[in-house]
This record gives C-alpha cells, structure tokens and sequence, in this order.
C-alpha cells in the first residue's frame, strides 16, 4: 500500500503505511527503506537518513540503504550498486518513457544522434553497442544509421519494453563492466545516455573500451555536468562529471574529444539540470 501510494506521489499517506507495516513487523527494513525515499522526496534529508540508517541496522550489508546515505552525507563512492540500479529501474519500467520523455522533457538519445550522424557525414555508422540501453530510446533514433545494433542492460523489465521496439539485433542482460571485459568487442561506436550517471568512477570503463575493442571507435555519451573536480555523488543519488575528469581519462587511456557541448539533459524539480554531451576518439 505504501508503494502504491508513494508511485501516485501521495508521500504522507505513503509514510503512514510504512509506519503501519512497521508496528506489525520492526524489523522490516524495506519500509524502513521506502519511508527513507518517500522523505527523501519530501525535502526531510534528516528524517530520510535516519530511517535508511534504520535499514541498515536491521540488514547491513542492504546496499541502496548504504548508497543513498552516501548521497545525502555527501561522501562520494566509485560506483551505484547494482541491486539498487536493477531494482531502480524494474520499478520504474513501465512509467519510465511518459516520465522521461513527456513530463522531464528528455531529448538526448535524438540531439546525440543529429550530432554523431554530422560528424560521420551523413552515412552508416558500423556496429554500434547501447550501453544501459533502457526501454530503447536511443535505439528508435539512431537504428537507421547502424548496420548492427546492440543493446545492454541490468533492468530485465527495460529490456523486456526495449525488445518489443524490434530495432536491436541483439539484446543482452548484463552488467556494463562485465561485458566489456567478458566479451569480444568489435564495435564503430560506444554509446550511453544518461547511463554514466550511476557508475561514478569511469575509469575501468574507459579502460575496457580501449584495450578490449579490436577496432578504432568512438565513445558517445551523456553527463549530469559538475564544474566541481572529477566526479560526485549527488543527494538525488546520481552522479555528475566534469569535464576535466573526463578530459584527465582522456590523456590517460588515448582518447580525443572530437565533441564536447554543454545542454539541457532534463528537468528535476522543475529546473533543468545542465548536461555535458561527448564524443570520444580511440
């Protein structure tokens, strides 16, 4: 019931829910955990880390307790945890696209596409892997410029809404970093909107991408953009990049950025948050 309540946005009564679910059964740390999310969304940053904090000390090792504590404490960590990504993204599946799309007003997989197919002149880009693919937005754009396209992602019920666009010729549940350094790469392009987001630390990723993929390529994504040094945690549990850490994994690993612009990525509360839109040669 609290669930429900907190998908139609009604947060107190959704607390009320969790409080009862709780009188029954105290050691019930997903409530504790939802009730952490529904204050979080309220503004009442204390309140939320003390009931995920409560989470934590009924399960320990409860990793999106610990993560969203990380947020709104302000101690940055490499990476989101998976179980806190999956199960992020089953919940959200099938609002994802209305949400996204419509009421954020999400527009990067199509300007991404319009400035990649500029800067290749116009033809067939090659083989192209959608890395954290989702529901297939990006796929739907930039399917007519690929001669094969794939898709990754760690949301089976993403994947699921992704499948049933019929534009990727393959579509594979995993995690990035173990398929790019479990799998034999051979790709024209490497590209991830609005998924960077949630692994924090890109370096292995970088890495991977160019020591494991057997052409020359590109790397094409998107960032929450910070002018604050390398990367942060932020309290809505995402992280931004600057554009000096990419440029500092840039000199590192042999990439060149051939693109660099900073945009409109989407609206949270209501303001647009500034994005940083990339394209890297290896």
């Amino acid at each position: 019931m609290g669930a429900t309540l907190q998908e139609q946005g009604k947060l107190e009564e959704a607390i009320e829910a969790y409080n009862k679910a709780l009188a029954i059964k105290p050691d019930y740390a997903d409530a504790y955990y939802n009730m952490g999310n529904a204050l979080k969304d309220q503004g009442k940053l204390e309140e939320a880390i003390e009931a995920y904090n409560k989470a934590l000390a009924i399960m320990p090792d409860y990793a999106s307790a610990q993560h969203m504590v990380s947020s709104l404490t302000g101690k940055t960590t490499t990476s989101t945890p998976k179980q806190y990504v999956e199960s992020l993204f089953d919940g959200y599946a099938k609002k994802f696209e209305q949400s996204l799309v419509e009421n954020l007003e999400y527009k990067i997989p199509k300007m991404l596409t319009d400035i990649v197919v500029k800067e290749n002149g116009g033809g067939l880009l090659g083989s192209v892997l959608d890395l954290g693919c989702g529901t297939g937005l990006m796929g739907v754009e930039i399917k007519d410029y690929c001669s094969n396209l794939e898709g990754i992602d760690l949301s089976e019920k993403m994947l699921g809404l992704a499948d049933a666009k019929k534009v990727y010729d393959k579509l594979i549940h995993t995690d990035i970093l173990h398929y790019l350094a479990d799998t034999d790469l051979c790709f024209d392009y490497f590209i991830a909107t609005d998924v960077l987001i949630y692994v924090g630390d890109l370096t292995e990723l970088f890495r991977l991408i160019k020591s494991r993929n057997k052409r020359k390529g590109k790397l094409v994504f998107s960032t929450e953009h910070t002018e604050l040094d390398g990367f942060q945690l932020e309290k809505t549990g995402r992280y931004s990049h600057s554009k000096t850490y990419i440029e500092e994994l840039c000199a590192k690993f042999k990439y060149t950025i051939s693109h660099f612009s900073m945009v409109n990525l989407r609206k949270d509360k209501g303001q647009f948050l500034t994005g940083g839109l990339y394209i890297l040669d290896f």
